[in-house]
């Protein structure tokens, strides 16, 4: 989505959104908030400080709201499962806590891999307030809980759950749990084996500070045994240690 030439964002736009995802603001600040990419006028600040001026915008993208949505999205899980015996079961059955369970629950759901298909439900990519982008689909999930903050503010808690209730797959997380750290899982074999722990080595960082692309080199005992891609660290090295995983044969 485009900018008016006077700066404004198309009501009509608008509107169909909220039609998509079944949630009316009251204040269309807060959706336009979370549909504002950094990369919007190619780093113009001018024009970007004009734009907010126009519709009334407190930050210059949607990491502050992505952030508050991290946190409401937590609650919900947190709240969903509290009455859940199954996830209690799960938890005595892996020696864990409950806490780390839900923590493990949220990750999940607010992966990429995970939201791409709601992304796509919600044709999230034509509402995107963005300007050049190698690969829009990488901040899907960034933007879904800037969504799920700015339904929070304007529509309050209740609104907020019944989205997440709707769209995200709550039962199923619970299921996915166990391919979801494979950085933890390798060091867990390493260790039972009396081996070396993995070591991950930055092999190489490209792009600018908006869209990084991380190479990282997974050793163990002082030889590469993989290499891992990411747009962040952390996820560069889990992508290392799943393909090494995989080169074992033990990603079941």
């Amino acid at each position: 989505m485009k900018p008016n030439n006077d700066l404004t964002v198309s009501p009509e736009d608008l509107y169909e959104f909220q039609n998509i995802i079944g949630v009316q603001f009251n204040d269309t600040k807060y959706l336009i908030q979370a549909l504002l990419h950094s990369s919007l006028f190619s780093g113009d600040k001018t024009k970007l400080d004009a734009f907010k001026k126009v519709n009334d915008l407190e930050s210059d993208n949607y990491e502050k709201l992505e952030y508050l949505g991290d946190s409401v999205l937590g609650l919900i899980v947190a709240e969903y499962f509290y009455h859940d015996e199954e996830i209690e079961e799960y938890a005595r059955a892996q020696k864990r806590t409950i806490e780390g369970v839900l923590t493990d629950i949220k990750k999940i759901l607010a992966s990429n891999e995970s939201l791409k298909p709601l992304a796509e439900d919600i044709k999230l990519e034509k509402y995107i307030l963005y300007g050049v982008l190698e690969n829009i689909s990488d901040i899907f999930d960034d933007v879904i809980e800037a969504l799920i903050a700015a339904i929070h503010l304007d529509q309050g808690y209740i609104e907020a759950n019944n989205f997440v209730c709707n769209h995200f797959d709550l039962r199923g997380a619970l299921g996915k749990i166990d391919g979801l750290n494979p950085k933890g899982k390798l060091s867990e074999i390493c260790d039972k084996n009396g081996g070396d722990f993995p070591e991950y080595r930055l092999l190489d960082e490209q792009g600018p500070d908006h869209k990084k692309m991380f190479t990282i080199g997974l050793y163990i005992c002082g030889e590469q045994v993989s290499i891992g891609i990411g747009n962040k660290i952390k996820d560069a090295e889990a992508d290392a240690a799943e393909k090494y995983l995989k080169k074992m044969g033990s990603t079941n």
